[in-house]
């Protein structure tokens, strides 16, 4: 069996704790694939073992298993190398505040075993998609986002105003620092934040939350996952920001972007019950009196 490793630049791993996890999986019979940024962490440290480092897609096709190390923002980042290989992902965490399904290296042995019986549960995660109208896509690459598409002034000037059309309809003209489309996994990040409802993960949904809107009337909005809604967004400066989760680019105005629900599925390792619920209650500290 294959295995894929993850992890972002500058991150505080201790090399001791990767190159242990490492070394469980070659005494299993794996093959070990590090993504280049993993390895250039690690240095000399990985010198001995035996390896293959890719940098994209491409080089991954065939893995039976991704590792991501770190907290949320790297298994976002892991969708990269995985979602269109349809590779299952197990986070390790080593990150703080994560929403997103993760073990302990304690619990590396259990769930290996069960991917060598052929057990290993998984699950899928609605996954948005972007498109443009009439102007290259700045995300053409990879134009998916497991969090949230969000469009937010670039500057600290001015409002803007987003033209909002759900399924040719118009809906509304939202006037604001921004607005975010996110997924159900996404509902616990950035439109949280911005007083958004949270998302069961395999609801069929997602929500509209704007960011901090002139008309306090404007509030979130949950649609449904067949849903397409397109966005055109104007102002005083002639770009704004366009986000698919950790990815930013400048995106001009008076142009259309399109997010819908992919029929790309990410793909994540099940990790033992009571997950959410759990998750919810330890994350947000549901039932906690912190009064005293």
């Amino acid at each position: 069996m294959r295995a894929g490793f993850h992890a972002l630049p500058g991150n505080r791993i201790p090399a001791s704790s990767v190159l242990m996890i490492l070394k469980s999986f070659l005494e299993r019979g794996y093959e070990l694939f590090l993504s280049g940024s993993l390895h250039k962490s690690l240095g000399e440290a990985s010198g001995g073992l035996p390896l293959t480092v890719f940098n994209n897609e491409n080089e991954v096709s065939g893995l039976d298993l991704f590792l991501s190390l770190g907290g949320d923002g790297t298994l976002l980042d892991s969708q990269i190398y995985t979602l269109r290989n349809r590779i299952p992902v197990l986070g390790l965490n080593f990150g703080r505040l994560g929403f997103l399904p993760c073990i302990t290296s304690t619990e590396i042995p259990q769930l290996l075993d069960l991917a060598e019986e052929g057990k290993l549960p998984v699950q899928s995660r609605s996954v948005l998609e972007l498109e443009t109208e009439g102007i290259a896509n700045p995300f053409h690459d990879f134009p998916f986002a497991l969090n949230e598409v969000a469009i937010i002034k670039k500057d600290s000037s001015s409002m803007i105003h987003i033209r909002t059309d759900v399924d040719g309809v118009f809906l509304n003209e939202y006037w604001g620092d921004g607005l975010i489309l996110a997924s159900p996994t996404g509902s616990t990040g950035y439109s949280l934040s911005c007083g958004g409802p949270i998302l069961w993960p395999e609801s069929e949904t997602m929500v509209l939350t704007p960011v901090s809107p002139h008309n306090l009337s404007m509030r979130p909005l949950v649609l449904s996952s067949g849903t397409v809604v397109s966005l055109v967004p104007s102002g005083r400066s002639p770009k704004v920001m366009l986000s698919m989760d950790s990815r930013s680019r400048p995106f001009p105005v008076n142009q259309t972007v399109r997010i819908k629900c992919s029929q790309e599925k990410a793909l994540f390792v099940k990790v033992k019950e009571p997950g959410f619920p759990s998750t919810l209650r330890e994350k947000l500290y549901w039932g906690k009196d912190f009064r005293n």
